[in-house]
């Protein structure tokens, strides 16, 4: 029996190219970043529940984990130890952005430069390609909030401390080329709001 060969015309590849290259256009990596305490969490939650594809922190993950095996792997500990393990974990955040869709990232890589940055640190060759390979839509700051700010296991930042950390999350945003959208003090339906007025 002889196979006949099935011919692709012009347009179909053109059609087929093209329907490709707009699910990649369509695909959008949005960055949520700020210091402990200011609602990232809730805010993601929410956003989540509306059904965009989200990107939770993991980093009090791997704090818990580090402080039950009793291991170094923290960021007042070993800062490098503690980054790869982040870093790893948001390439992986990265890459997986669901194709065609809005996808909300609860802290980037950009943030773990912030620490380095503020535990001065250098970047590793690695990273710093790595993160001149990722690129994020647009980057939702939210500033410390002293009404909301509270101390834990996993958060032992003072208010002090996430004042700090604020400054070096925009200095590493701005120095990567990224202009931060401050997302306001308010409700967390009026931050989704927000958030979606601007997207």
């Amino acid at each position: 029996m002889v196979k006949r060969q099935i011919e692709i015309g012009a347009l179909e590849v053109f059609l087929r190219y093209y329907e490709d290259i707009s699910i990649l256009l369509k695909t959008k990596r949005i960055a949520i970043t700020g210091a402990p305490a200011t609602g990232k969490t809730t805010l993601s939650a929410a956003l989540e529940s509306l059904g965009y594809p989200v990107f939770h922190e993991q980093a009090r993950e791997i704090i818990q984990q580090s402080l039950d095996d009793g291991t170094d792997i923290l960021p007042w500990k070993d800062l490098n130890a503690f980054t790869e393990v982040v870093w790893q974990l948001r390439n992986e955040q990265y890459s997986n952005a669901v194709l065609g869709k809005i996808n909300f990232y609860d802290r980037t890589n950009l943030d773990a430069y912030a620490y380095l940055i503020k535990g001065e640190t250098q970047l590793t060759e690695q990273w710093s390609k790595e993160l001149e390979e990722m690129h994020f839509d647009a980057v939702y700051f939210l500033p410390v909030w002293h009404e909301i700010h509270s101390l834990d296991k996993q958060r032992m930042e003072t208010l002090e401390d996430c004042i700090e950390v604020d400054g070096f999350l925009k200095l590493a945003n701005l120095e990567k080329g990224y202009n931060l959208i401050e997302v306001p003090r308010v409700s967390i339906e009026e931050r989704v709001a927000f958030i979606e007025a601007h997207l």
